[in-house]
């Protein structure tokens, strides 16, 4: 008789040969066993199917799914609709997990009734090993009521910057699974989508547990994952416009008042358009210099800056953010655009880059 798995843990997989195997390993090393493990080949052309398929030879409790590349959200959504554990948690292919994961997130879930479980990382990066720890509250049971205020609205954005907290991210978070039933994927959004289904899954959470110990390893040395690069992102813009959008969908089931979600999105979207333009600076856009002015030019939907510019007067932007939002308001972009190009010291970059 095969016992039902407590837990289905879903990687999504895309030419991650060079990590694949101590993710998977770190999987199967667990301390609950009772789990079942699904990868979803997303049509990788390097050998992380064949991998897949030779751990689902050696293990049962691994399942593999290979399907033609359709992105991140669709290759979690394949995952999802294959799991069969009353819980669930995605995976990264680079990333990896502490031996006790899953048995210390499932014992927090089940003794606490507890929907969604998060939990705090370590962060992998050259310059050496972080605790990613900024969880807006204690360890702890929380109820619907605490909720919206301490993790809804601080994933609608911050007052004062645009970086997410822990709990944006799938992999640090533990889902009942039939919370994620029929909750929307976004087969467009290549970033930022973990925060929408976040969003979904807690608009649906009656109850939330925080465990404040790292138990997840977050990879930043990996070359090929496109969460974690640092080169030029083509259509970096259109993609948060997506994000913008699909959590004003959502806004209609949180919030009452408009301003108390748009003074945090619009903060949200004024500090994006900066980070695309910095973006257009960066010396891999093969548009070069002038081809990356032009990009700032062309950005589609600047409108939903111009539209809701009203609401960033409570948001906490620094004197310098004020002087570039009012040039973005002028539609000096120019100015922006040359402002990141020296103080990313962009320029020398793109001298040497002639040079050689």
């Amino acid at each position: 008789m095969v016992t039902k798995p407590l837990v289905s843990v879903v990687v999504a997989v895309y030419n991650m040969q060079d990590t694949l195997d101590k993710c998977i390993q770190s999987l199967i090393c667990q301390t609950l066993k009772q789990i079942e493990i699904i990868l979803v080949d997303d049509g990788s052309i390097d050998s992380s199917g064949k991998i897949c398929d030779k751990y689902a030879r050696e293990d049962t409790r691994i399942r593999v799914i290979h399907q033609k590349n359709s992105g991140l959200p669709m290759s979690r959504l394949a995952g999802l609709n294959v799991a069969s554990g009353e819980f669930l948690n995605y995976i990264d292919a680079d990333d990896w997990c502490e031996p006790n994961m899953m048995e210390l997130l499932y014992n927090a879930a089940t003794k606490n009734n507890a929907d969604i479980v998060f939990c705090s990382a370590y962060r992998h990066r050259n310059d050496g090993i972080a605790r990613i720890c900024n969880l807006p509250i204690d360890e702890g049971l929380y109820t619907k009521n605490d909720i919206h205020d301490c993790y809804i609205l601080p994933l609608y954005g911050d007052l004062k910057t645009d970086i997410l907290i822990t709990t944006g991210y799938v992999w640090c978070s533990f889902f009942r699974r039939s919370i994620l039933r029929n909750i929307k994927f976004y087969k467009d959004i290549c970033m930022h989508e973990d925060e929408i289904i976040v969003i979904q899954a807690l608009s649906r959470a009656k109850s939330i547990y925080v465990i404040a110990d790292p138990l997840y390893n977050y990879n930043r040395l990996a070359p090929n994952s496109l969460s974690k690069r640092t080169i030029y992102w083509e259509n970096y813009w259109e993609n948060i416009i997506d994000v913008y959008e699909a959590k004003r969908e959502f806004s209609c089931n949180f919030f009452t008042d408009d301003s108390e979600y748009m003074d945090r999105l619009t903060t949200y979207l004024y500090l994006k358009f900066f980070r695309s333009i910095r973006n257009e600076t960066h010396y891999t856009n093969p548009a070069g210099i002038w081809g990356g002015l032009k990009n700032v030019y062309k950005l589609k939907s600047k409108k939903y800056l111009f539209k809701n510019k009203k609401y960033i007067v409570k948001s906490e932007f620094s004197p310098v953010e004020r002087t570039l939002i009012r040039l973005t308001n002028c539609r000096l972009y120019f100015l922006v655009y040359f402002y990141y190009l020296i103080k990313c010291n962009r320029m020398r970059t793109y001298v040497e880059k002639t040079k050689n």
